[in-house]
């Protein structure tokens, strides 16, 4: 299992303030690339599109986010977007929020 544990400073920021956690979360959209992308190892027809991601709920101790698959095909009328969505447990412990992505590569035996 490849886990990988990512912390974020909150700067400053009231840790029950949903709105800046998850502006955070946005800022930071990039780190989730793995995390997403482990469902479609080595396939290169699959990209994750970070500039689509949006925390959609957010509790004290789970965070869900959206964000757009794109899939290309040889043939451009078949490419399309997927919508995805992910819940992710996190905590926070000295001002900063800490949360662990499974990176696994899916493999389909």
């Amino acid at each position: 299992m490849a886990t990988k544990t990512y912390t974020l400073s909150l700067n400053g920021e009231a840790a029950n303030d949903t709105a800046s956690l998850a502006r955070l979360l946005r800022e930071n959209a990039a780190l989730f690339n793995a995390f997403v992308m482990s469902e479609y190892p080595d396939d290169m027809r699959y990209a994750y599109q970070p500039e689509t991601f949006e925390v959609t709920s957010i509790n004290a101790r789970s965070f869900t986010f959206r964000c757009l698959i794109h899939y290309f095909e040889p043939c451009c009328d078949r490419n399309m977007q997927d919508p995805h969505s992910y819940t992710v447990p996190y905590e926070i412990r000295e001002n900063t929020l800490i949360f662990t992505l499974d990176e696994t590569p899916w493999t389909v035996a």
